[in-house]
């Protein structure tokens, strides 16, 4: 009997160790196999090819200020540093990654997984899903930016956008404006809705390295339906804006210059055209 108490005693002991073994190498293999110096889930050689840093708060920078933090770029293996990973003049923010129906952008904005088609698990695809949508009222769906330059130079842009179709076009004969500087522009507008005019005045003349004078016409329409408008003319001299620029709930849908006339695009221009975003077109990173 005492044998028998034994032998289940030391088997007992070597299943327990063997178990305790074998658990301690699961902790082992389930941990990172990159090091994570700062903690934010994104591996320091990547942060460190793009030339982010290891700071704290790396994760929820966007250093291209294309709308997409650094978090959301790794996970969805973009280039941090570039609107437009792969080249196929849709900006990251307006592809449709996951292809569930929603830009990443858009995503973004609901709070949804842009790399997960079926974000809550319920077997429907984000795009297939209504609730949450409230969240996109101050999302940009249009803009129109028209301004003359002091040296008589032109800059036009056209942006629409819509959670599965989405377009920007620009002209600068400045050669100053970048796709980054209008991305900035919308990413400002979107996240302080209640800038006053001048406020908005102020960020174009900073982003676009306008002096003065020039003529400015600018309208945009969020996804709440609310349509703001301004119409500026800075004077050298005075530092004033002429005219009223103001809040317009129902704006003409045809972009018009400073004197009312028609816009035709130009063959010159860069045309960034999102389509129905989720072909067969991957993303790349560089």
């Amino acid at each position: 009997m005492k044998r028998m108490l034994v032998g289940c005693l030391a088997a007992a002991l070597l299943f327990s160790s063997g178990w305790a073994t074998a658990e301690a190498k699961g902790k082992q293999q389930s941990k990172p196999k990159w090091a994570d110096k700062n903690k934010d889930g994104i591996p320091d050689d990547w942060e460190l090819k793009y030339k982010l840093g290891l700071g704290k708060n790396v994760a929820n920078q966007d250093k291209d200020r294309d709308g997409l933090t650094n978090r959301v770029e790794y996970n969805l293996r973009l280039n941090p540093t570039k609107t437009d990973t792969d080249k196929d003049k849709i900006l990251d923010g307006d592809e449709d990654t996951d292809r569930d129906g929603l830009t990443n952008s858009a995503e973004v904005a609901l709070g949804t997984k842009p790399e997960d088609a079926d974000s809550d698990n319920d077997r429907v695809k984000d795009g297939a899903e209504k609730k949450g949508k409230t969240k996109l009222a101050n999302v940009i769906q249009k803009l129109e930016l028209r301004i003359k330059t002091a040296a008589n130079q032109t800059i036009k842009v056209d942006y629409h956008w819509s959670e599965r179709h989405s377009h920007l076009h620009m002209k600068d004969q400045t050669g100053e404006v970048t796709t980054n500087d209008v991305q900035s522009l919308i990413n400002d507008l979107q996240a302080s809705p209640s800038l006053s005019n001048d406020e908005v005045i102020a960020k174009i003349q900073t982003l676009f390295s306008l002096d003065t004078p020039f003529r400015l016409e600018l309208e945009w329409k969020y996804g709440s339906g609310r349509a703001r408008k301004l119409s500026v003319k800075q004077d050298e001299d005075k530092g004033e804006n002429a005219g009223q620029p103001g809040d317009d709930q129902d704006d003409d849908d045809q972009g018009h210059d400073q004197d009312g006339h028609d816009q035709n695009h130009d063959q010159d221009d860069d045309d960034y055209d999102g389509g129905n975003v989720g072909g067969d077109d991957g993303n790349s990173s560089e």
